[in-house]
């Protein structure tokens, strides 16, 4: 018979077995529960301060997501000079990104398309290490002159998410004040480059101004996000002049950010309705031309449905995000997401 110190003895190391096995069980399940990271590159035209301040939104909102590892940024034209969106690149990756993380000077104008440059060469650096999801978010004068210059590396890139594209006879318009739609701003400045990727095999997921049109940041948002201090603090402070604009020019809404979008398809997929398409670029009048004005034309980067059985490459528009995005995004902004 064993004694009360024994009988102790027995059932603390009995106990402890338990909660072992117990602590185990719950870390094997913690372990297969977590979803898969996604490795990205984003390549940017930054302009906060100076126009859009979608880019800086959506590289906060990436290095705030769980789901991402961020590795790298590259810098490109578009929303402003490469000389100016730069520094802001690097600004908000030094702010809010991790640390170490490089920023990348890339082209300064279309007519660098085919061009290798710092941005191109660490982005293919950065493929031969490992699969990446390319996050095209400014014009794809970079994305396309990799693609172009490096055809070994294609079956290395996972897919290009491209702030770009719309379905035939669509004109961007969202605003009560607007009379001239918006451009398809990305695209339009280096119709080329994006050639070079519709001539690939590479997966294209586009994420275009309908999707990011149902989404708007208010300035009650705004108020909440300084609320929050860090990022949020610092979203709000430097969006007072952007939102100006908009309720000036388009609408007393907010305003749309526009490349959040195409972080969100990545973080959280389901959350975004979209369809398979193909894609091709084609001429057609020009839909800024005023009334009166001579018959001028422009390339449109047009998107189809196709059906399963006729889908030959993998190309995905994004249209419509369900309710919970903006919450989701809203929470991004204002701090980093833990698992």
């Amino acid at each position: 018979m064993l004694g009360i110190p024994q009988l102790a003895l027995r059932v603390s190391v009995l106990g402890s077995a338990g909660l072992i096995a117990a602590w185990l069980a719950t870390l094997n399940v913690a372990t297969a529960a977590a979803p898969p990271v996604t490795d990205v590159w984003l390549d940017v035209d930054t302009a906060t301060g100076y126009t859009d301040v979608d880019d800086g939104l959506a590289l906060i909102q990436a290095f705030h997501s769980h789901e991402l590892c961020v590795r790298g940024v590259s810098v490109v034209f578009g929303n402003t000079s490469l000389e100016r969106a730069e520094p802001i690149a690097r600004e908000i990756a030094t702010r809010f990104g991790p640390p170490g993380l490089a920023v990348h000077r890339g082209a300064a104008s279309a007519r660098e398309f085919a061009q290798e440059n710092p941005a191109v060469c660490a982005l293919a650096a950065a493929l031969a290490e490992r699969p990446l999801t390319i996050l095209a978010l400014g014009p794809v004068t970079n994305v396309g002159t990799l693609v172009r210059r490096h055809p070994e590396l294609h079956g290395r890139i996972e897919r290009i998410v491209i702030v770009a594209g719309r379905r035939a006879g669509q004109r961007f318009t969202n605003g009560e004040k607007q009379t001239v739609p918006h451009r398809d701003f990305n695209f339009e400045l280096d119709p080329a480059a994006m050639q070079a990727i519709l001539d690939t095999e590479i997966p294209l997921v586009f994420a275009p101004w309908e999707v990011s049109s149902h989404v708007w940041i208010t300035r009650d948002d705004l108020a909440a996000l300084h609320r929050t201090g860090g990022s949020g603090a610092w979203i709000t402070e430097t969006s007072q002049y952007w939102i100006a604009q908009w309720e000036k020019k388009l609408t007393n809404r907010g305003f749309n950010p526009f490349d959040t979008l195409a972080v969100g398809w990545v973080t959280h997929p389901s959350l975004i309705q979209s369809m398979r398409v193909t894609a091709r670029i084609e001429e057609g009048p020009d839909d800024r031309a005023a009334a009166g004005q001579a018959v001028r034309t422009k390339p449109y980067l047009i998107v189809e449905p196709v059906s399963a059985d006729e889908v030959t490459r993998e190309m995905i528009y994004c249209y419509e995000p369900q309710p919970g995005f903006k919450q989701i995004l809203i929470q991004r902004l204002s701090g980093p997401n833990e698992l």
